[in-house]
């Protein structure tokens, strides 16, 4: 009996204490779990890509794209080095790829056929188009049948600020996901 009493005021007294430091601590994770929202665009980019794989294949079109998305509202002046736009930036507006108010933009945008890169920030803003790539390591390997725009993504992967570069093959309709040189994700519209 005297041990149940011990247990059972251990059991209060742990209690109490967790009582006491909710009541003087401040939950942020909605926060945390908001910060996280990165994983959630890159897959929403990602997703976005094979959708228009499915249809080049259905429609036998062929459209390619490059798409950046990286840590760009650091740096200073958010100038980003080692990308160059090609004429003027046509976003001129807050497109977050995130938010369904947005699909037309972004369909439209994805669908527009224009050279160079889409540059989405962390946040899934949509912060460039028509964005040429410098290509500091032109030497990587990539799979048969991938041409400059899958050489740019896989050298592109490797900066820090980027956290992933995806790419729709304009000949096979193939989607990657690209990190640190290498593609870690594929989808392959054939396979379906």
């Amino acid at each position: 009996m005297e041990n149940l009493e011990k247990e059972m005021s251990k059991e209060e007294t742990q209690s109490a204490a967790d009582a006491a430091r909710r009541i003087t601590s401040a939950d942020f994770s909605f926060q945390f779990s908001a910060a996280r929202e990165h994983q959630k665009v890159e897959k929403k980019v990602f997703n976005i890509l094979c959708e228009i794989s499915k249809e080049n294949k259905k429609r036998d079109t062929n459209l390619g794209i490059l798409v950046v998305f990286g840590v760009f509202d650091t740096s200073k002046e958010y100038v980003v080095s080692g990308m160059r736009q090609i004429g003027i930036n046509p976003i001129q507006k807050y497109i977050d790829i995130s938010n369904s108010s947005f699909k037309k933009d972004i369909s439209e945008l994805f669908r527009d056929g224009s050279d160079g890169a889409i540059v989405i920030n962390r946040n899934g803003q949509i912060i460039g188009s028509k964005v040429y790539l410098i290509v500091d390591n032109p030497s990587l390997e990539v799979p048969d049948g991938c041409g400059t725009r899958h050489i740019s993504a896989a050298s592109f992967s490797e900066r820090d600020d980027v956290i992933a570069v995806f790419t729709l093959s304009e000949e096979t309709s193939v989607v990657r996901t690209w990190k640190d040189g290498s593609f870690t994700d594929q989808f392959n519209p054939e396979d379906e």
